[in-house]
């Protein structure tokens, strides 16, 4: 905890570069609430399951263990070997520099956006690290084929007080397995890559288990023992674990849309019908009382916000907003009893 807190204050108030991975954070995040809406433990199952088949990669000697968790993302997607050198050449590039030593989970995914991950057997891990992580050495071949396999967006998972990391995670990799994510994070100053729920295979424990990039090889697990090349942490290991983020395939004009009007009223100018945008859609608000249990209101410039027509066409259309699934439903219920105003309530 000292380290990470000594390393925040390096890179953000010194704004200098730290050695090895570290636990940024950039107010620019999309958080994942905002595709997924709020986790519950409805989300949650003790069954195990795996989101998608990884080839164990090596990292050998070097510091790309940030690149190789993105490397095992785009492969997961994508089905192809793909650079884990390559994937962190492409973070100092968003950089715009390299490192000494290590970058971040953040600057990985930022860099897989901006400009790609090329395929392994184009940009191979040759030992030599100044060579492997330095995007100038790339030619216009490998720099194409990056760019053929950009991410859109992705996604920081915030904390959820009232859940701990182990649910967090997991739940999300519930929740998203179909579309193959993997969630990457970090302990010890070293990259761990989740996709996979499983019982421990010594003492039975539920655990989130991922392909490392480091194997059995040479590294000090104090938390989350590795096991033929897969680590696997229970409850107590999760909670040292770094801010999780994954990749997934939603363009970034509407992920930055999403993030803006997250549980907030939109309409056209033209239009009178206003929309509750939750869980990466938008919902009909068909009447004054649903708006309320929704937290939100149907009239005024500072409660609803007009969007331009490709704005609006950007965002999908869900199930009209009811009232019942309001966060506030049962006290506006109750103020409209009161006050006889319980007519205002249309579940149709």
């Amino acid at each position: 905890m000292l380290r990470q807190l000594k390393n925040w204050f390096i890179y953000n108030v010194l704004k200098r570069p730290v050695r090895g991975l570290y636990d940024e954070r950039d107010e620019r995040n999309f958080g994942a609430r905002v595709i997924a809406g709020e986790i519950t433990e409805d989300d949650l199952t003790d069954e195990e399951f795996r989101t998608c088949e990884l080839e164990l990669q090596h990292q050998g000697a070097s510091d790309f263990c940030v690149g190789y968790g993105k490397a095992y993302g785009k492969q997961a997607t994508e089905g192809r070997l793909m650079s884990g050198p390559g994937a962190f050449a492409m973070g100092a590039r968003a950089m715009g520099y390299i490192p000494d030593w290590g970058i971040s989970i953040l600057q990985v995914m930022k860099g897989a956006v901006k400009f790609g991950v090329p395929e392994y057997r184009l940009w191979p891990l040759t030992g030599n690290r100044n060579h492997d992580a330095n995007w100038e050495n790339m030619s216009q071949t490998v720099l194409a084929n990056a760019e053929l396999h950009k991410d859109k967006s992705f996604f920081e998972i915030w904390g959820i007080m009232e859940m701990h990391r182990f649910d967090q995670i997991r739940a999300y990799l519930n929740k998203f397995r179909d579309e193959k994510i993997v969630i990457q994070t970090g302990v010890d100053g070293h990259n761990v890559t989740l996709n996979e729920q499983a019982k421990h295979p010594e003492t039975g424990e539920l655990c989130l288990v991922g392909p490392d990039s480091y194997g059995n090889w040479n590294y000090n697990y104090r938390y989350g023992k590795c096991i033929n090349g897969y680590r696997y942490f229970n409850r107590h290991d999760a909670m040292y674990l770094f801010v999780p983020y994954f990749s997934f395939d939603m363009p970034r004009e509407l992920a930055e849309l999403l993030n803006t009007y997250d549980g907030k009223a939109v309409k056209l100018q033209s239009e009178p019908h206003c929309y509750l945008v939750k869980n990466g859609q938008k919902h009909l608000l068909k009447n004054e009382a649903t708006a309320w249990s929704h937290n939100t209101l149907l009239f005024g410039e500072n409660f609803v916000f007009v969007l331009t027509q490709e704005e609006f066409d950007l965002i999908p259309v869900g199930k009209p907003a009811s009232f019942g699934e309001g966060a506030n439903h049962e006290i506006v219920r109750r103020i409209l009893e009161k006050t006889g105003r319980a007519d205002l309530i249309n579940e149709d």
